[in-house]
């Protein structure tokens, strides 16, 4: 899949387009009260590669994207997050993704929205 900075840019660019305010600040996108950011897969080797040091021309072992978080600022639960049309389809451009969607919220409480390969835009 694509790398942080290319998935952010395009969520942000989307989200304009769609005539949603979205600012790009450092490595997270704010639009509707809510925040958007990347967040890198840290599994062990062999299963996430082999040790580029050793073998630098053996396959990448299992590929493993991030995951997209999207957090809720607004104080309440998961219920908060998404009231209206625009933090809504905050939700609907993540999920454009291959990428796993973490949800938390500002209680504290988070749930996850598995990602899936044969969705549009994969990697993109």
């Amino acid at each position: 899949m694509a790398n942080a900075v290319q998935i952010l840019d395009k969520i942000e660019r989307n989200l304009k387009q769609r005539g949603i305010t979205a600012v790009r600040v450092g490595e997270v996108v704010e639009a509707a009260g809510l925040k958007v950011s990347y967040v890198s897969k840290d599994i062990q080797k062999p299963m996430g590669g082999i040790d580029d040091q050793i073998s630098p021309f053996l396959g990448i072992g299992v590929g493993n994207p991030g995951s997209i978080q999207i957090e809720g600022t607004v104080v309440g639960g998961l219920d908060k997050m998404f009231v209206d049309q625009d933090s809504s389809t905050v939700l609907v451009e993540c999920s454009g993704f291959a990428n796993d969607i973490q949800l938390l919220a500002e209680d504290g409480s988070e749930a996850r929205i598995a990602g899936h390969a044969d969705v549009i835009g994969v990697g993109s």
